[in-house]
């Protein structure tokens, strides 16, 4: 078919289906469209979803210049208004703003929230937050200055709430608990939680960056709970009987987990601020391995429950190993496990402990990331990189289960091939590809060599197929 005549189909069906399909853009595909026609013009500006972020409108370049950053910001602002304005009179769904250092423009953004509430909108985004924090350890409370007023509490149409840095927020005062679907905080102080968490219909909950927890379990039938960055206290005990998607980052503390779902098609744990690869004198004591062991352990009730997806991260690749009693790390029924890695010869024996204890293991992925300086080093307290993977050992899930071997960030690295080759050239008998993903920011160079090593691989195996996606 002629791609002019396959527009012109499009061109032809009415403004309702159009709108239609263009509510299923992000707001930022969806403001790209007005350049398509003139009749596109008039037709974007009748989405049903509308989020107005900062990080959207403005080039990255005006950071570097203070006067004009805010000019930038005070355009921004200007066309949100004047997009508010002309569509006071159409339905919407979905409203969203998120713009940092909110304090000058307090008025306007009053006069949005009330704009929203108008609308009767179904999901709320009200997120004043920097994109530079990192923990709650960022955050000045001074900072927080957007006040959420009774209306949004009252708003019985609201089924997904996202708040970001906002100055308080009291789950008790919601009109309509039972109606929330969706709820995401990040960056503030959150209380009075836990008997939201109770008598809630939550299906999805995000707590990122929140500080002054009074609460030390999360509990409730999410099937998809992500926590992020937050300040417990000792504990954190999971009671999540229907869960089916599990991501914790963060500080290391005693989890418990109670009545949680026999099988959980996604796990992730990534303790990376721990991580201080730059100072080798303060390395983790065996506590913190034999926590990481206990961790796993409890999670997966000693095989009694399943994570069909594991995903850790180098802090714990270099920890578990340091237990004191490694070996009572339990067998997983874990079919897909994510290495996130640098690759660092600290990491190697717990790459290895994963492996002996995921015996049916069906997809490996190593998801490689950027090398701290201590990654470079060339060997680590006897573990030759050059020669580790060379020892001729396998684990069951080689000999009856793995199927495939993913490697994302492949550049073709020494490290990189090592490993790659143990699993092709070893008692891989059911391995049927190896796939390569290159970085999306490799120059040309980079990926001709890359591209010779992939090809390297494969002649090195007539059974597997090596696989090169260029990204």
């Amino acid at each position: 078919m002629d791609p002019s005549d396959q527009a012109d189909r499009i061109s032809n069906l009415p403004d309702i289906l159009l709108v239609l399909i263009i509510s299923c853009l992000s707001f930022k595909e969806c403001v790209h469209t007005r350049c398509l026609s003139k009749r596109w013009r008039s037709v974007y500006l009748e989405t049903r979803n509308v989020s107005f972020k900062e990080s959207d409108f403005l080039s990255p370049s005006v950071y570097a210049n203070p006067i004009s950053w805010i000019r930038a910001r005070d355009a921004f602002v200007d066309y949100v208004c004047s997009w508010v304005a002309r569509i006071d009179d159409q339905h919407i769904d979905t409203f969203g703003i998120s713009v940092s250092y909110p304090k000058t423009y307090l008025d306007v953004i009053e006069s949005l929230i009330a704009f929203a509430v108008r609308k009767r909108v179904k999901a709320l985004v009200l997120d004043f937050s920097n994109p530079a924090w990192t923990t709650f350890h960022d955050v000045n409370l001074d900072e927080l200055v957007v006040e959420i007023p009774q209306s949004v509490y009252d708003l019985a149409t609201l089924e997904s709430l996202k708040l970001g840095a906002v100055k308080q927020f009291d789950p008790t005062k919601l009109s309509n608990p039972g109606k929330l679907k969706t709820v995401s905080f990040g960056w503030m102080v959150l209380t009075n939680f836990e008997p939201l968490l109770k008598t809630s219909r939550f299906e999805s909950l995000t707590i990122n960056g929140c500080r002054e927890l009074d609460f030390d379990t999360i509990e409730g039938n999410m099937r998809k709970v992500a926590i992020k960055n937050c300040d417990f206290s000792i504990n954190c005990t999971f009671d999540l009987p229907r869960v089916d998607i599990l991501k914790y980052s963060g500080d290391l503390f005693r989890f418990e987990f109670d009545n949680m779902n026999t099988i959980i098609s996604e796990v992730e744990f990534d303790f990376r601020v721990l991580d201080n690869n730059n100072d080798e004198s303060n390395d983790s004591t065996t506590a913190e391995g034999g926590m990481l062991c206990h961790l796993l352990n409890n999670l997966l009730d000693d095989g009694g429950r399943t994570a069909t997806t594991l995903t850790v991260c180098p802090f714990l690749l270099k920890m578990i190993p340091r237990s004191e009693h490694p070996h009572f790390l339990r067998p997983m029924e874990t079919k897909h496990l994510v290495l996130k890695t640098e690759l660092h010869p600290r990491e190697f024996n717990g790459i290895r402990l994963l492996l002996l204890n995921c015996p049916k293991l069906e997809t490996l992925t190593i998801d490689l990331l950027p090398p701290s300086p201590i990654a470079t080093a060339s060997s680590y307290a006897g573990i030759d990189p050059q020669t580790y993977w060379m020892q001729n050992i396998s684990y069951e899930c080689q000999r009856e289960t793995l199927k495939a071997v993913v490697v994302k960030n492949f550049a073709g690295g020494e490290n990189e091939l090592h490993i790659v080759k143990f699993f092709i050239q070893s008692e891989c008998e059911h391995l049927e590809r190896v796939e390569l993903y290159m970085p999306f920011d490799l120059d040309e160079g980079r990926k001709m060599f890359a591209n010779a090593k992939s090809e390297m691989l494969q002649r090195s195996s007539n059974r597997v197929q090596v696989v090169v996606h260029n990204s």
